[in-house]
């Protein structure tokens, strides 16, 4: 027996397999009887079993007293629950605490990741010539750029072109010396530089660096009394040789001359393409006109016109605003003929002289524009309509402008006349010579409008590939609407333009009552011809009706302030 037993093989597998389930059991029930009592990595132990005293609920169902079961042991339940509250509210705080830390830090990680840092540099620079500001402030773009982080400061500063539009406002109160380190990150670019009002001398002693290097000037604005430009123009050392813009507003009379001062080298060699010369003597600042495109002038000289087209071949664009010549002027009554074969916008703009509204003339004889296609005559946009409508031209200066479009032999695409004009014989004329207008902005009154309309009608034959029409008025004091007083003549016009291949694409109504009194007889009634509006609107015609810059057509108050409150804005009595 006993030898039996030493020869038989003993089975390892199976003692093994029965150490693991002893193991495993043991385990289970050290689990069982501990619950939450211990965590084996993290050691928390905060919570205890916890085995009451007394039944509660079966206390309270019975209706006896705690007295009657043992006042102490009550106590001693509370004591110990409040005691393990406090321990766990501690341990909150803290694994709070823990969860702020980490969610703090798992945002500043995803922070890494965001898109905008792995944007190229280029695209980051384009992104912050966007959003910065012209006027230097140590609280906007793109001084605060560098405040975000320290590679948004490197790529910000190390790009000189972010600091070169440099525009100091009239009220600009921000110290001296941030403004001249804000002057030194443009380096050595040429600078857009625009001054409005005199600075102040301490922050001229900013500026006084760039108004020296006049050869980094790219754009140059001063809108400033005449004085103050000549000051700042002295300072100059060098020919403005990069600059393409100038503009000069001032508030003197053109007629007055308070220095007799000439920079002739100043801008000869500039190679300007757009210039501005408002209430200013531009012959006091001669500029390069070789290059030029664009001009804008104040002048009561005629012979300064000639001369200035036969010098700038190029131009494209001349805006003229007549002023009223000093006292015992004179000029020449004859003038060398002029072709100039650039020109295709010609602008005359009529303003208010603050002391007697008064005719002054305008003389293109001798000028030839053949390249000629629009034809503007604007108005002063800060001053009322009634009050540049006296100041227009005399009756001879009608027929030059005829004359200029008769021997220019030009055809008109765009025609612009803010202020009344003779219908039959100016406007009828002008009709007539450019069979291709495809704009048409015209104001009207109630001296003009109903004429306007007949005129206007496709039955007429004028204008037959107008596109776009905008009409305009501003009644004042007690005139009435002319465009209310001529509805029936507004709309058989309208209708003959609204139908065909030859209809409107764009029309504009724009009626500004601020200087009416009083108040226009509005809503209009139900069978108004102006409810048409709205189904050509729908049917895909771009129609905007302002009544005091709000569209009646689309915005709820000014509908309701012209068409009433019905809720039906269409009519059908007017339709062809």
């Amino acid at each position: 027996m006993e030898g039996s037993r030493a020869g038989k093989p003993k089975n390892h597998a199976g003692i093994e397999r029965k150490k693991l389930k002893y193991k495993f059991l043991r385990l289970c029930r050290n689990i069982r009887t501990s619950g939450q009592n211990s965590c084996q990595k993290c050691a928390f132990h905060a919570v205890h079993p916890y085995i009451p005293s007394v039944n509660v609920i079966d206390l309270l169902r019975s209706g006896f007293s705690s007295l009657d079961d043992g006042q102490a042991s009550v106590l001693n339940d509370i004591a110990k629950l409040e005691q393990e509250l406090g321990t766990v509210e501690s341990l909150l705080i803290q694994i709070r605490d823990r969860r702020n830390k980490i969610l703090k830090d798992l945002g500043d990680f995803k922070s890494l990741l965001g898109p905008i840092r792995r944007l190229p540099r280029e695209t980051l620079l384009h992104i912050f010539n966007l959003v910065s500001s012209d006027i230097p402030d140590p609280l906007d773009a793109p001084w605060i750029l560098g405040q975000v982080c320290s590679t948004w400061r490197s790529i910000s500063r190390s790009c000189p072109s972010l600091w070169t539009r440099i525009t100091i406002p009239e009220d600009y109160d921000n110290y001296p010396a941030f403004l001249k380190e804000y002057i030194s990150l443009s380096r050595d670019l040429p600078v857009h530089l625009s001054i409005e009002e005199y600075p102040g001398s301490e922050m001229l002693k900013a500026l006084e660096g760039l108004l020296v290097h006049s050869e980094r000037w790219s754009t140059l604005e001063l809108t400033m009394i005449r004085d103050d430009v000549f000051e700042y123009m002295s300072l100059a050392a060098y020919p403005a040789i990069q600059l393409t813009k100038l503009s000069i507003y001032t508030d003197a009379d053109i007629r007055l001359e308070s220095k007799h001062v000439v920079f002739n080298s100043l801008f000869s060699s500039s190679p300007i393409r757009e210039a501005h010369f408002e209430d200013f003597p531009y012959l006091r600042l001669p500029i390069n006109m070789a290059e030029l495109r664009k001009l804008f002038v104040y002048s009561y000289d005629p012979t300064e016109l000639h001369c200035v087209l036969r010098r700038a071949q190029h131009l494209i664009e001349i805006s003229v605003t007549p002023t009223r010549p000093p006292r015992n002027f004179s000029t020449s009554s004859a003038y060398t003929p002029v072709i100039h074969t650039s020109i295709e916008r010609l602008s005359l703009v009529m303003t208010h002289d603050i002391h007697r509204v008064t005719k002054f003339p305008i003389s293109f004889d001798s000028v030839t524009l053949p390249a000629l296609c629009q034809f503007d005559i604007l108005t002063d946009g800060d001053k009322p309509l009634f009050q540049l409508a006296d100041g227009t031209f005399q009756d001879v200066e009608y027929s030059r402008m005829l004359d200029l479009f008769r021997r220019s032999e030009c055809n008109l695409t765009i025609l612009i006349l803010s202020i009344p004009v003779y219908v039959e014989s100016f406007l009828v004329p002008i009709l007539m010579q450019s069979p291709a207008l495809q704009k048409l902005d015209i104001f009207i009154d109630a001296s003009v409008a109903k004429d306007v309309f007949k005129v206007l009608a496709l039955q007429r034959g004028l204008a037959q590939q107008l596109e776009e029409l905008c009409i305009e008025e501003a009644p004042f004091r007690t005139a009435k609407s002319s465009l209310l007083e001529e509805e029936d003549e507004f709309h058989q016009m309208f209708l003959s333009r609204s139908v065909g291949n030859r209809r409107l694409e764009t029309l504009r109504l724009v009626i500004n009552t601020s200087w009416c009194q009083p108040r226009l007889p509005l809503p209009v009634g139900k069978e108004s011809s102006f409810r048409d509006l709205f189904r050509f609107k729908d049917e895909g015609m771009d129609i905007k009706f302002l009544l005091d810059g709000k569209d009646c057509l689309v915005d709820k108050v000014a509908r309701v302030r012209f068409f009433g409150s019905s809720s039906t804005y269409e009519s059908p009595r007017f339709y062809p």
